[in-house]
């Protein structure tokens, strides 16, 4: 049995993403942080960060934690063929894009979303907003200019790199960010979003 550790407003929802893309059973139990129990000796051995998302997976006697680390072994365990390409080249794209998202775009998303949604109006600073902007922009101009003429990033099918990397800029419609600039990305958010897998994630409630 797969357990995802977190709740629906945390990043176990890309892990959930997958779960449903692939059609597995899967059991989701939400951690209380606010009576410890991320700090209990349970939790802790399954991830020593005491923090969400978590994976267990009874086949195979695995834990793991890193939302993409664990969507990366769900697509490679459980997804060849779907999720997952056969050849290498291919498996290597994914990586490359899930390593792209990670650490050229969530950063300065996240501090944008957090300047401009989660700070009191009277904490927040428009250049530092500007900054983080500044940082993503060349981002989305390359994965907008690699979407001309094709529908995914990799094959023609959706991957686990497409899932990787919506997952991130998604959160700029948190924002309603203007994608206008950007037609091809635009397009490929928009098909990546109104998947029924991600269509029933997002549908989840937010406990």
């Amino acid at each position: 049995m797969i357990t995802v550790y977190g709740g629906n407003n945390s990043r176990a929802t890309r892990n959930v993403w997958v779960l449903e893309e692939l059609g597995l059973p899967y059991e989701q139990k939400s951690v209380n942080f606010t009576n410890g129990e991320n700090k209990t000796p349970a939790f802790l051995a399954i991830n020593p960060s005491g923090k969400v998302p978590a994976l267990t997976d009874s086949d195979g006697n695995v834990a793991l934690s890193e939302s993409f680390a664990i969507n990366l072994y769900l697509a490679q365990r459980y997804g060849t063929g779907k999720l997952w390409p056969a050849d290498p080249a291919s498996q290597a794209r994914c990586l490359q894009w899930s390593m792209w998202a990670a650490t050229e775009v969530e950063g300065p998303v996240v501090g944008l979303i957090v300047e401009k949604f989660f700070k009191p109006e009277a904490f927040r600073n428009a250049e530092t907003a500007k900054k983080f902007e500044e940082h993503f922009i060349p981002s989305l101009k390359r994965i907008d200019a690699d979407l001309a003429g094709k529908d995914w990033l990799v094959g023609n099918s959706f991957t686990i790199a497409d899932l990787q990397c919506a997952c991130v800029i998604n959160g700029l419609n948190m924002l309603r960010y203007d994608f206008t600039p950007y037609p091809n990305l635009a397009h490929w958010l928009k098909a990546c979003l109104a998947r029924p897998a991600q269509q029933k994630v997002d549908a989840m409630p937010r406990a």
